[in-house]
């Protein structure tokens, strides 16, 4: 089984880095004859650039659950064997006093995040035998690309997890 990202995941970044590239063509074209012309045309390219990087490393995202464990790829794939796996937890965004807020509320710990775009709404992650979490690449939920069966891709993790190693997670324990 593979997850990979919806059609319309950086479609934002995508529609900016074009804008960007357009911006810096007028620029380079009509506006070398001034001192300003020769600051926002360099600038806006390496805005364009950063901003096609970005869609391009979201569509590069995937994790395929296989036979021997759970393969992520972001810029490189990382392969995590179900018998490393100690829990697998999905994690959602929510709001606190009109403060964007991630963190997992039965710990306690929360941070702020800022910027702006496509932010990560929920995600699953899945803590090593070592202690340590790890985010899966996929699969994600963003403000501007939902995906309505997140919670079914979800559970499919966690059954593979428990079906391969026969473990009970310690969050269903407790709940």
């Amino acid at each position: 089984m593979e997850y990979r990202p919806q059609r319309r995941v950086g479609t934002r970044d995508l529609v900016a880095a074009c804008v960007a590239t357009a911006i810096a063509a007028v620029d380079l074209s009509v506006g070398l004859q001034s001192r300003t012309g020769l600051f926002i045309a360099p600038l806006a390219g390496v805005v364009a650039v950063t901003w096609f990087e970005a869609y391009v490393a979201k569509r590069r995202l995937r994790t395929r659950l296989t036979v021997t464990g759970i393969e992520s790829r972001r810029l490189r794939t990382r392969v995590i064997p179900w018998a490393e796996i100690r829990d697998v937890e999905v994690v959602k965004r929510f709001q606190v006093a009109s403060i964007a807020v991630v963190g997992n509320r039965r710990a306690g710990r929360y941070t702020t995040r800022s910027g702006s775009g496509g932010r990560k709404v929920a995600w699953v992650r899945v803590q090593r035998t070592n202690g340590h979490w790890r985010q899966l690449a996929m699969p994600v939920v963003w403000e501007d690309a939902h995906d309505p069966e997140f919670t079914d891709k979800a559970e499919v993790i966690k059954d593979r997890w428990r079906a391969a190693t026969g473990n009970v997670s310690p969050t269903d324990a407790a709940g």
